[in-house]
């Protein structure tokens, strides 16, 4: 399983760039920039995008320094788990939130942030949060939020291509214009699609990660947790910023809760209620492709591979 995913999310890293590296090329030649131009008018995106992108995830989250005192055992647990796994101790933070979730940022693994909400505090238990903690710190020790604080600049480069050559005053060639802008949209759109199935594939992995650190069971029951706690705060998900670096999709949270209301009520998922939702998900065709346009994996999905995996160490 584990080897499928890491080529799937290499390959997809690739398609990604050479997606840009086309529409570039055709700039390129458009403008007669020369391959270095080009070249170098990719990196310097990438290079903006990896240099501000912690800051903006900073100023537009409330977070403020864990307070030792309060919570000791989570400092202890990623001090142990990282010493575990051979990765660098992040800086943990505390968001001032009171929806339930939590994600990892940074320039590199070893200058990453861990960030808990407080909801998420106040809605799982110790063992729960200690799981939702391992999960993060697999997508450090993997550098996957690196890699998306980088590709998440391609479709915004694609689009600001597309429209400078609709709607630029360069007139010299203006069917090459149109062609070079209508392949930028075309590139905007299927960059962004293999960067969600990008993000989703990591959070498989992070999952996966989390499991052999804390028993499956308690990461599956937290995400059911974390799932409906997101569905009950609709004002702060409609303005979430973060949306793929966070442990559980806020967007559509809601969506799952409002198709699976009864399982998720009690923020409790069992093995069954899992199995009822897999069978709605196979046979509902529209559910499929709204996941191209998903962040994350449906949370019943992940919690299918979940009680897997914990099957699977059970009898190992």
């Amino acid at each position: 399983m584990l080897g499928k995913l890491v080529a799937s999310m290499t390959l997809t890293t690739i398609l990604v760039f050479g997606l840009l590296f086309g529409l570039l090329a055709a700039l390129g030649l458009y403008f007669n920039i020369g391959m270095y131009g080009i070249i170098g008018l990719g990196i310097i995106f990438g290079l903006i995008q990896w240099a501000i992108g912690p800051k903006i995830v900073r100023w537009s989250t409330n977070m403020q320094p864990l307070d030792r005192t309060q919570f000791p055992w989570i400092e202890e647990t990623v001090h142990e788990m990282c010493i575990k796994n051979k990765t660098k101790i992040p800086k943990i933070t505390i968001a001032n939130t009171s929806m339930p979730n939590a994600f990892v940022f940074g320039r590199t693994n070893k200058s990453a942030t861990l960030t808990l909400t407080r909801g998420l505090l106040s809605t799982l238990s110790q063992e729960e949060t200690k799981a939702v903690i391992a999960h993060e710190i697999g997508h450090i020790k993997h550098n996957d939020m690196v890699v998306m604080t980088i590709l998440s600049v391609i479709p915004t480069i694609a689009y600001l291509i597309a429209m400078s050559t609709f709607f630029g005053r360069r007139s010299r060639d203006h069917g090459s214009a149109v062609l070079i802008g209508a392949g930028a949209f075309a590139v905007y759109f299927v960059t962004n699609l293999l960067i969600m199935h990008f993000s989703r594939l990591r959070e498989y992995y992070a999952d996966n990660f989390a499991g052999h650190q804390m028993r499956p069971s308690l990461l599956a029951n937290a995400l059911a947790k974390i799932t409906y706690g997101l569905s009950l705060q609709k004002q702060e998900k409609k303005n979430s910023t973060l949306r793929s670096f966070y442990a559980v999709d806020p967007v559509s949270s809601s969506y799952e809760v409002m198709k699976f209301s009864s399982h998720y009520k009690d923020q409790h998922i069992s093995e069954e209620e899992v199995k009822q939702a897999m069978d709605w998900e196979r046979k509902n065709s529209f559910s499929k492709f709204g996941e191209l346009f998903r962040t994350h994996p449906l949370t019943y999905k992940r919690i299918e591979k979940l009680y897997q995996l914990e099957s699977q160490l059970n009898t190992s």
